[in-house]
């Protein structure tokens, strides 16, 4: 409900998660689910397939403008 209706997102949701979170948890909770929809948005845009990214952080175009 959070990415896709989030204002669907009615008093009885909140009430369910806080019946097992707490406020804290469940703002992490949120953020959690934001950080991976965002990541899977990013890949299905650049068409990725599993395992085709490097997993070296210098890999990329990004490591040709670093000075060493």
């Amino acid at each position: 409900m959070l990415v896709w209706d989030p204002e669907g997102a009615a008093e009885r949701v909140w009430k369910d998660l806080r019946a097992h979170f707490s406020d804290a948890q469940i703002v992490e909770l949120g953020s959690f689910v934001a950080l991976t929809f965002g990541q899977q948005r990013v890949i299905k845009t650049w068409g990725v397939g599993h395992g085709e990214l490097s997993a070296d952080p210098g890999a990329g175009l990004a490591s040709s403008r670093v000075e060493r």
